[in-house]
């Protein structure tokens, strides 16, 4: 059935792939190829227990001389089995058997290696930390590897693995998240090196994560960002006014958000100001392939001349429809959510070559059948705040009213507020902030940040102590809200605001509506159907 609309299915889960290639001379620059993949359960062969299908969704190679911007970046220009997918045969000990291509179409080198962070975990029955698996491939592309997975932290639901490979010409270390009732993996990191014919070994890092714990693709994917976010946070606190009082009246300030009013960030329940202006417009490619699809927020459109209102909305997308201006379902073109967070604010724009678009058309959509797109429709959650209620508590008490939110009291001029993380399928709850007041009760001026990952976490991928921690533990570790203040801190004013998940239907129209004829054949000029090529 051609239709345009895609949702989260029991069967189906979606996985980024970052893959980045090296060989060991440090002068020759690191290969990097990402891919969106669809996974769902596939038909097992005759020799194997299970199988699971991998249908690469997106993909791009950034290093690559004249590469795309998007879409699938193979030699010839056709997607091969990177666009029909193909299956991952498994056997009862879990070893890959040599995948299957789609109509015997050849598998990407990455993508093979890929499937070592692919396959389902086989567990034991009773898992506790410290517990060590070891295991080993019979058959397959990695016959002979040998695999130790050691237990590091485990829930009701999720174990974290340390894991050792050796052998078929590999050796590495890496960690992974499983899931506890069926093995499948969450998220990984490997860094393997490779050994082929004789030759040098080629270094590779291999990270793959379930888009359905919602990392942060763009810190996850640039250490330096990473890094730079973890030396940025030790040098805030290695400093006046977090180190010691200031001199410098000026760091500290009045909280900017009066009791009882929502905090700039918070979306309140009543979103309709920021939904009013979201727009999606078809512009041609600069290269003249496949038309783009813009989606964005401008309150200009609608006639707001003012500075950019401050709302800032996130959406946890379910499905998502492209309409025709008849209000039908574009023909043929399937759209796959890859990315169901989607926070859009005023005067933003997001182009589908980025890697945070949230949904990703077929390789052979139809550029006629996008040339119609008149609206893009989404429905999914948001997360919307109402003011609670406040309470203050003197120095040195720990708890709050809000179960999730404790009090840590350094010195008389430091205090910090940490709030755990929420669990991904809790659906309301408390957030709270903090005002330091002096013995009166008055507001104390004060500095404040919120950090989550520590200042002492690694970030080398080389050694098993030092490889930079899962998004999905990273996610976990508990928010700190940082407060400093020039005179002793008394006390604090605890600001808590109710939140929950609220259904939600965005619907982007056609940005070329909201223009005067003028402005309508100048854009089309510029980026329309029959624009030049730039």
């Amino acid at each position: 059935m051609a239709a345009a609309c895609a949702q989260a299915e029991d069967t189906q889960r979606v996985v980024f792939i970052a893959h980045t290639a090296a060989g060991v001379d440090a002068d020759l620059p690191p290969q990097r190829h990402w891919r969106y993949a669809a996974l769902s359960p596939a038909a097992p062969a005759r020799n194997s227990t299970s199988a699971l299908q991998i249908r690469p969704v997106w993909a791009r190679a950034p290093d690559a001389p004249g590469a795309p911007p998007s879409g699938f970046d193979t030699e010839d220009g056709a997607p091969g089995a990177t666009g029909t997918g193909f299956d991952l045969q498994l056997a009862a000990d879990g070893s890959v058997l040599t995948p299957r291509g789609a109509q015997g179409a050849a598998i990407p080198a990455d993508l093979r290696l890929s499937a070592l962070a692919l396959r389902p975990v086989v567990l034991p029955s009773a898992l506790r930390a410290g517990i060590r698996v070891d295991s080993e491939d019979r058959s397959g592309d990695h016959a002979g590897l040998h695999r130790t997975l050691r237990v590091r932290t485990v829930d009701a639901t999720v174990a974290v693995l340390d894991l050792d490979l050796r052998g078929a010409g590999l050796q590495g270390h890496g960690r992974q998240a499983v899931r506890i009732d069926d093995g499948q993996p969450l998220e990984t990191r490997l860094y393997l090196e490779h050994a082929a014919g004789g030759t040098a070994p080629e270094v590779h890092r291999l990270h793959v994560i379930d888009m359905a714990t919602r990392p942060v693709l763009d810190l996850e994917l640039d250490d330096a960002m990473a890094q730079d976010y973890v030396e940025r946070t030790r040098e805030m606190l290695d400093a006046p006014p977090f180190s010691a009082p200031s001199d410098d009246p000026s760091q500290y300030q009045p909280h900017p958000t009066p009791e009882g009013a929502l905090e700039s960030w918070m979306p309140a329940a009543d979103g309709s100001e920021l939904e009013a202006m979201l727009l999606v417009a078809v512009q041609r490619a600069p290269d003249g392939g496949r038309p783009r699809i813009v989606l964005g927020a401008d309150g200009r459109a609608i006639g707001d001349t003012g500075a950019p209102i401050d709302a800032f909305v996130s959406l946890r997308a379910r499905t998502v429809e492209l309409l025709d201006a008849a209000g039908r379902p574009l023909p043929g073109i399937d759209a796959t959510i890859v990315q169901p967070t989607l926070p859009m604010s005023d005067r933003q724009r997001l182009e589908d070559t980025q890697l945070g678009f949230p949904f990703r058309v077929p390789a052979d959509a139809s550029a006629d059948a996008l040339w119609t797109l008149d609206s893009v429709r989404m429905t999914g959650d948001v997360e919307a705040y109402r003011w609670d209620h406040a309470e203050t508590v003197s120095r040195d008490t720990t708890r709050t009213g809000n179960d999730d939110a404790r009090i840590e009291w350094t010195t008389p001029y430091r205090a910090t507020l940490v709030q755990d993380a929420w669990a991904p399928t809790r659906r309301e709850g408390l957030w709270t902030t903090a005002v330091p007041v002096d013995a009166d009760g008055n507001e104390i001026p004060s500095a404040q940040f919120t950090t989550r990952r520590s200042p002492d976490m690694p970030g080398d991928w080389r050694t098993p102590a030092t490889l930079p921690p899962l998004a999905y533990e990273s996610q976990r570790m508990p928010l700190r809200l940082e407060i400093a203040t020039a005179t002793p801190i008394a006390g604090l004013r605890l600001r808590h605001y109710r939140w929950r998940d609220e259904p939600r239907t965005w619907t982007f129209h056609d940005f070329r509506k909201r223009l005067s004829d003028a402005e309508r054949a100048a854009y089309e000029r510029e980026f329309g159907r029959k624009a030049s090529m730039r």
